[in-house]
């Protein structure tokens, strides 16, 4: 996604551009006075999280007992999804607090689908597939004829003047394997090679995408995030031209990987480097080194996923962005960033049997369970918002799909995981005879 006035979602980092920054505040505070509904949740949650910032700032995370059930806390997220699904099959980009609910958002919707299949198989809810089959559909409906995804809320361009996004069409290419994986539809598997080669047209022969298509039109390395993609659609297909394809970026990738845990390369000019982007660069490697079977890589990840757990166990919380080198934090919370190093370090746990990992992901889960409300409006019910407090520079006073998206990531992780660990204590166990 884009800076622009018509996209402000993840790749948007906190939506706001500076050449925009006035404009969009004076629209969005209009919208309110229009709709006086709203006034109400907005000063009450500004109020809540001013107390909580003075006086529970030291204490985000617990060591303590579960206070809240990780099924339930599923639930409230998966409503929030659900209902945050527009008529057209595709899913809002947010709630926001002034100007309420925001268009469909392809890129969201399309690697929302996975977790919504997910969700299904963990909990028999079959309202989750038969959201997943309407955003697929709809992406379906979207797609340009070069095999591209448009950039940006969808309503807002016309057809023709779509421009392509090579972070987009990536991410939309993980919802359609994992469709077709469920549902066989060839028109799903038809959709995701369209996908991409078109991205493999357009990657450089270092492994990278830059120009055209590319966000600022140069080289991120969070773009490993569309590896992953590529490298899932090797898996399914078999086909290694897109393994290789992976691999490349991955390689890439790797280059930019600092003695300090640090990865160059995220490249957001003119925007701080949001635990978003960071953790983006370090799932998505992580999730392609697995698939691709590279020990290396997996190595690699670990090493920066290590310094941010002992950032957490220090400080009790993840800072919302950071300096080069991990040398300075800003001093608020993206709450999405960490859901997704809970997403990174359960998942080092599974393939390294590291328990540490393990134990940090599940503070990190009841710190963030806290902060999903049970009741409220609708939008806010179930949401997790970009920051907190939710006057932070990440998406301020929004409920974030993609931050509900990865936490229920998350928890559906943790859930897998600990049945797991608990069925192989149990066998571990001497007879009792």
């Amino acid at each position: 996604m884009k800076f622009s006035s018509r996209t402000t979602a993840t790749e948007n980092g906190d939506g706001y551009a500076t050449t925009g920054r006035v404009s969009k505040a004076l629209v969005e505070s209009v919208a309110v006075l229009r709709a006086p509904q709203r006034v109400v949740p907005l000063i009450g949650k500004l109020f809540s999280d001013g107390l909580r910032v003075s006086f529970e700032q030291r204490h985000l995370y617990s060591y303590a007992n579960t206070k809240y059930p990780t099924r339930e806390i599923l639930n409230r997220l998966l409503r929030w999804m659900l209902e945050a699904q527009r008529f057209d099959g595709g899913i809002a980009a947010y709630y926001s607090l002034l100007t309420g609910y925001s268009n469909s958002y392809p890129e969201v919707t399309g690697y929302i689908i996975p977790t919504l299949y997910d969700f299904a198989q963990a909990t028999g809810d079959h309202r989750a597939v038969a959201a997943a089959e309407r955003a697929t559909r709809w992406l379906t409906s979207l797609q340009l004829p070069t095999g591209a995804f448009p950039a940006g809320l969808h309503g807002g361009v016309l057809v023709g003047d779509a421009q392509p996004s090579v972070f987009n069409t990536g991410q939309i290419l993980q919802g359609l394997v994992r469709a077709h994986a469920e549902t066989k539809y060839a028109e799903s598997r038809a959709a995701a090679i369209a996908a991409a080669n078109w991205l493999l047209t357009l990657q450089r022969a270092d492994g990278s995408w830059s120009g055209p298509g590319a966000y600022q039109e140069t080289f991120h390395t969070y773009y490993s995030m569309v590896a992953w993609a590529l490298a899932e659609l090797a898996e399914r297909v078999s086909d290694e031209g897109y393994g290789r394809a992976a691999e490349r970026n991955l390689d890439w990738v790797l280059s930019h990987f600092q003695p300090s845990g640090w990865v160059e390369g995220i490249n957001l000019r003119g925007h701080p480097n949001y635990l978003h982007f960071i953790a983006y660069v370090l799932q998505g490697a992580l999730e392609c080194a697995i698939l691709r079977r590279r020990e290396d890589a997996i190595q690699a990840v670990a090493k920066s996923a290590w310094v941010l757990v002992r950032k957490f166990e220090t400080n009790k919380f993840l800072a919302g962005a950071y300096e080069r080198d991990f040398k300075s934090g800003h001093r608020f919370v993206c709450l999405t960033g960490n859901a997704q190093m809970s997403c990174v370090w359960l998942r080092l746990y599974e393939v390294t049997e590291d328990l540490r990992y393990l134990n940090a992901a599940l503070k990190m889960n009841e710190m963030l369970k806290q902060f999903i409300r049970a009741r409220g409006r609708r939008g806010i019910a179930g949401g997790v918002s970009g920051s907190y407090p939710v006057w932070g520079k990440y998406q301020p006073l929004r409920y974030i799909s993609w931050g509900c998206k990865f936490f229920a990531d998350a928890l559906l992780l943790e859930q897998r995981l600990t049945r797991a660990f608990d069925a192989s204590k149990a066998q571990a166990l001497p007879c009792a005879s």
